[in-house]
């Protein structure tokens, strides 16, 4: 398993614009739940909750924007 930290900026743009292809987003509520699971489908894994956080955020605008 693939773990992601902050300092790997190129795989972080990677997965935040793969999950966004992939995935179907309801509302912005479900977002750390999809991304959850699309992490654990990719076999990667974020040990830092802040970074995840901030990554839950980040996708959250993008998805805004493109709306």
């Amino acid at each position: 398993m693939q773990i992601v930290i902050r300092e790997d900026r190129g795989t972080i743009t990677i997965v935040i614009n793969e999950f966004i292809v992939a995935n179907k987003v309801d509302s912005k509520e479900s977002i750390p739940i999809e991304f959850l699971k699309y992490l654990r489908k990719a076999n990667m894994k974020i040990e830092d909750g802040v970074l995840f956080n901030e990554l839950c955020d980040l996708i959250e605008k993008k998805l805004i924007k493109n709306d």
